[in-house]
């Protein structure tokens, strides 16, 4: 293994700190700056313990605001590193969190080739949380591609892991996925439940970033119940915890669901303005499902001020847009409602 410099690694470490930090004062761009200084404290070849470390939380953070691409190369310096030390464990983890990226992407092979290679390579390793999340992260897969009956059996076996080491932070992810994938099938009582489970694990963690997800999923669950007022509240803080945080994602799917409020509430004209800005705010991201998502509300907009036409033409391309990513129900529900226009 190629050393480092004791006072490199030293220097890395306290930069380190004060990323850590500045994530948790919610202060992204600050974070990411600390973290490439720290990068830049180990050589080109270097093969340090640490420097795995500091890729990893700048990669996740790069991935929750949204930067695919730069996460991306995160991702991948982590495994020629993982791979080159030998090091089955990390080895799986970057090629999990690759995994993550060719979903987002909507690469669905190479999505699979991903997960089974970190799958044996976890297994291999005997690291039963790293399992769990490959686990986690399949259920994702197959409720996306509609297969709702894998992915509760996925996400299953992945709680039930978590659970069984009292593992409390991937819980809170479990859970808020056990929620979106309850709020799909409309049984939003339960979707609730899995939900305000998953938020108090993330609040008693003061982990924001997962606060800031399940609060904006717990919004998409009172408009589903009708409860409109109670879904602007929780819209209201899942966008102004997104924008404190700078995560564009997050911001721009609350900023969705504030135009579907908007809409059932007859306000037309701020509905029209406000996807507007959501569109804005996921300019450059690689999230299709969000794409396809504020095409879906422009169509229910468009059909609301009376012009078929353009709900026509919006619905469409957010069918080509499911097709891509593979989401077989929705791809169902906007031709339904297609159909109903002609």
């Amino acid at each position: 293994m190629r050393m480092q410099k004791s006072d490199d690694v030293e220097r890395a470490h306290l930069l380190v700190e004060m990323a850590r930090v500045a994530e948790q004062l919610e202060e992204p761009a600050k974070a990411q700056g600390l973290y490439d200084d720290a990068l830049a404290q180990f050589r080109e070849d270097s093969l340090d313990p640490l420097l795995q470390d500091v890729l990893r939380w700048k990669r996740t953070l790069l991935r929750e605001r949204g930067d695919t691409e730069a996460a991306f190369r995160c991702y991948t310096k982590s495994l020629q590193i993982a791979t080159e030390i030998g090091a089955e464990n990390l080895q799986a983890h970057a090629l999990n969190c690759l995994g993550t990226i060719a979903q987002r992407r909507c690469d669905h092979k190479e999505t699979e080739r991903l997960y089974s290679q970190a799958s044996i390579l976890a297994q291999k390793a005997g690291d039963s949380r790293l399992l769990g999340m490959i686990e986690q992260n399949r259920g994702v897969s197959a409720s996306m591609r509609g297969d709702f009956a894998q992915a509760a059996s996925f996400y299953s076996n992945s709680l039930g892991a978590f659970e069984m080491a009292c593992d409390n932070e991937p819980m809170s992810w479990v859970l808020n996925n056990l929620g979106i994938l309850h709020t799909k099938i409309r049984n939003f009582g339960e979707a609730r439940d899995y939900l305000e489970r998953g938020l108090a694990i993330a609040v008693n963690r003061s982990d924001t970033v997962v606060e800031n997800v399940i609060t904006l999923n717990l919004a998409e669950v009172w408009v589903g119940l009708g409860r409109l007022d109670n879904a602007d509240k929780f819209c209201e803080d899942a966008l102004e915890q997104a924008q404190r945080r700078g995560d564009h994602l997050t911001a721009a799917g609350a900023l969705k669901v504030r135009a579907a409020i908007e809409r059932q509430r007859g306000a037309l004209d701020k509905s029209i303005a406000t996807l507007r800005i959501a569109i804005f705010e996921a300019e450059g991201s690689e999230d299709r499902m969000l794409h396809a998502e504020m095409l879906r509300e422009l169509g229910e907009i468009s059909r609301a001020v009376g012009n078929p036409g353009a709900a026509r033409s919006a619905w469409r391309e957010a069918v080509d847009s499911y097709h891509v990513i593979g989401a077989s129900q929705e791809i169902a529900e906007v031709e339904a409602k297609l159909q109903l226009l002609d």
